[in-house]
């Protein structure tokens, strides 16, 4: 449901983060990446996890609208 509000938001080249970077977008399928589901605690989707310099700096949990979403992508 947000996957592709999320394509659409990290591929707009105008959209930056907060210190003017841009995104890369990557999804994993928690199913068959169970050890990657499980080093990030992820128990219930969507999660969304932000990294910065390779370190989780920001998440959030459940269906956010396309403005949350932005508002989440704005503040890292």
């Amino acid at each position: 449901m947000i996957s592709p509000i999320l394509k659409k938001l990290t591929g707009d080249p105008s959209l930056k983060t907060g210190s003017g970077r841009s995104f890369d977008l990557v999804t994993i399928d928690t199913e068959k990446q169970t050890e990657l589901a499980r080093e990030y605690h992820i128990m219930s989707l969507p999660t969304v996890i932000a990294f910065k310099d390779g370190k989780p700096a920001s998440q959030f949990i459940g269906a956010l609208d396309e403005t949350g979403i932005k508002r989440f992508l704005q503040r890292l």
